[in-house]
């Protein structure tokens, strides 16, 4: 196969679909993002928090957010390439997100910053997606 570098690559392949019933799956999303992120602010203030755990806890309540605004426009994934690109064509090139979202959800997801960075980068997501899905 080769390689997948574009929206339009993304959806000729099978990493990216389009699917009618998608948007129905932005609650749970959402609930699952406020959800992750409750507790990595519950983890930070542990005694003894371990800041890998705060940190995954931070990548996947943005994770959930970046699903949940690419299924907002009927489109389901089945690999992360994919779903990031659909994320910046949608989202990052129209000027509805600002850049610094995914490189924040970059550091994150590899575990870089610390807890309480990611917690201000996750807190900051969430706001931003609620803010664009209107909820």
């Amino acid at each position: 196969m080769a390689i997948v570098n574009t929206l339009e690559k993304c959806l000729g392949s099978p990493y990216l679909f389009v699917d009618k019933d998608a948007p129905t799956r932005v609650g749970k999303l959402l609930a699952l993002a406020g959800d992750r992120l409750e507790a990595a602010v519950n983890l930070s203030r542990a005694p003894k928090s371990d800041p890998a755990e705060v940190n995954m806890m931070c990548h996947e309540a943005m994770f959930a957010c970046i699903r949940a605004l690419v299924y907002d426009k009927g489109y389901r994934e089945a690999g992360l390439r994919c779903l990031l690109l659909a994320f910046e064509k949608l989202y990052i090139h129209t000027g509805l997100v600002d850049s610094s979202h995914i490189h924040m959800y970059e550091k994150v997801q590899a575990l870089a910053p610390a807890p309480e960075e990611s917690i201000e980068a996750a807190s900051a997501f969430v706001k931003k997606t609620l803010e664009i899905l209107g909820k």
